[in-house]
């Protein structure tokens, strides 16, 4: 489960962070293990005690003084280049089984270095893997827990750096837990977030007797996971971590800390105060949730690093998320809007989508009001109808990531359409028939100049065409069957129209 440690114990010492390279020992340590003791390694010591590194490469791991703890990194070596981080010998001998458990962090820049995790018996024993990690995410942490076998007396955990090129891998917080020893919580979710509440989980061993949950700096003990923590604040940031209480007094170490923010509450619009966000209050966002669907990372506040003022930007790194915004009770809305501004800029062929959606609660489904998919190398601004309103109304945009250089969204505001109740000839229409067509289509407009441009899905631009007096027409019989975008442009406004070619 990733968290945000390393915003703060990683991150800031990738540039001034002073290795320290631990000696190779000529001989290993031997550290016994019995049945309920643990072993712990966080190298705040500064030195890899009783650690080898085996590499035929300039590649190493090394000790990184960070800013608050240390960790061993996995230093950028050149591509291809590999070292493995060995561990002391353990003699488990007297347990029948054990847990180890670990904290990890992976960066990169264009390709992620690639980690693997095994464990052997004995020194001629051959290395037997556990997990195989590739990816990179510059903002959390996660951690893994995994039952060992094949326990002996000369038992050996490694981990395998390999370069593809990219930044660092880093490991912390260590543990082989004996059975019936008191073994870290690992794999914190927190989930079914409200504006009061959340569920919390985690993994155990079945030693436990009971959990210290510490939240914000106070401590609550539970019985049962996963636990619904109760009577939060509304709009809210929270840390969190756990330990277990294995009953005799023993009781494991601090899990790696994990962070969430509730929900706020409802923020009602109505045709006088509308609702307007330009994500410019923090570098973080207000009353908005990003939620991860696929791969590792989310939507941000880009603080002015890559375009000037702040925006809302989904990282190219990722796959898929959604950008959820507060509940909003718009029923006195006289004919709700939603605009915003959007840029999506391509990448060689590539381009990021974005799709835009609402749902009257947070028990409704999600319904689609846009998509766009095209390259938009300049700011876009977009107009949606809100239909079906209602008192606790969310709206959310979808990042899909194409590997090309993200999506931007800003100036997102929600109220009255200011055309009610002006002439008809004041907004901008746009319709395309035939839709779907074989060969030729129509575009009108109220516009008397304009301009169509024909995108296809990956946002190449197909055609062009200039609107005089109202109309334009595009051929499309030379083009293949599928699905492609028309954006008719003029100085009464923008309109982007799904066009099917059979």
């Amino acid at each position: 489960m990733k968290n945000k440690l390393y915003l703060t114990k990683i991150l800031l010492a990738t540039v001034m962070a002073v290795f320290s390279f631990a000696a190779i020992a000529a001989a290993q340590c031997v550290i016994p293990i019995a049945p309920g003791q643990s072993y712990i390694e966080d190298f705040e010591s500064g030195e890899m005690e009783c650690w080898t590194v085996e590499t035929t490469s300039s590649a190493t791991w090394a000790v990184m003084n960070g800013t608050g703890s240390n960790v061993v990194a996995f230093q950028n070596a050149s591509s291809g280049q590999e070292a493995r981080l060995v561990s002391p010998t353990f003699d488990l001998s007297d347990s029948n089984s054990a847990t180890f458990s670990f904290s990890y962090a992976m960066m990169g820049l264009y390709d992620a270095d690639e980690l693997t995790v095994s464990y052997r018996t004995s020194p001629t024993d051959s290395w037997h893997q556990l997990g195989s990690y590739s990816f990179s995410d510059w903002a959390n942490t996660y951690d893994e827990l995994f039952t060992l076998e094949d326990l002996s007396s000369t038992f050996q955990i490694s981990f395998l750096g390999h370069s593809n090129g990219g930044y660092y891998i880093f490991i912390d917080d260590i543990e082989i837990a004996s059975a019936g020893g008191c073994a870290r919580p690992a794999n914190l979710q927190v989930t079914e977030i409200t504006t009061t509440s959340a569920l919390v989980g985690w993994s155990t061993t079945g030693y436990e007797e009971s959990w210290t949950i510490e939240l914000n700096g106070g401590n609550l003990t539970v019985n049962t996971q996963p636990y619904l923590l109760e009577n939060l604040a509304s709009g809210r940031d929270y840390t969190l971590r756990v330990k277990a209480n294995c009953g005799g007094g023993m009781e494991s170490e601090w899990s790696q800390p994990v962070t969430f923010k509730t929900l706020c509450d409802v923020i009602t619009v109505t045709d006088d105060q509308p609702y307007f966000d330009d994500f410019e209050a923090s570098e973080e966002f207000v009353c908005w949730q990003s939620e991860i669907l696929t791969g590792e990372d989310g939507w941000v506040v880009d603080p002015g690093y890559l375009i000037l003022n702040n925006t809302a930007f989904f990282i190219w790194l990722g796959e898929e998320a959604m950008l959820v915004s507060a509940p909003l009770d718009i029923t006195a809305v006289t004919k709700p809007i939603l605009t915003f501004k959007h840029r999506q800029r391509s990448l060689g062929q590539f381009v990021d989508e974005l799709s835009v959606w609402y749902a009257t609660s947070i028990n409704d489904y999600w319904h689609l009001l846009g998509d766009y998919t095209y390259a938009c190398e300049d700011w876009e601004t977009i107009t949606l109808d809100l239909p079906e309103a209602s008192d606790a109304y969310l709206i959310a945009f979808k990042g899909k990531s194409n590997e090309a250089d993200g999506v931007y969204v800003d100036d997102v505001w929600v109220g009255n359409d200011p055309t009610v109740g002006v002439e008809e000839q004041l907004t901008f229409v746009a319709t395309v028939s035939p839709n779907p067509t074989t060969d030729k289509v129509t575009v009108e407009t109220n516009a008397n100049e304009g301009q169509v441009d024909v995108f296809d899905m990956l946002g190449k631009q197909m055609l062009t065409a200039p609107v005089i007096d109202g109309r334009a027409e595009l051929d499309l019989s030379t083009y293949a069957k599928g699905v492609y975008v028309a954006r008719i442009s003029s100085e009464m406004g923008t309109r982007t129209i799904k066009l099917v070619k059979e």
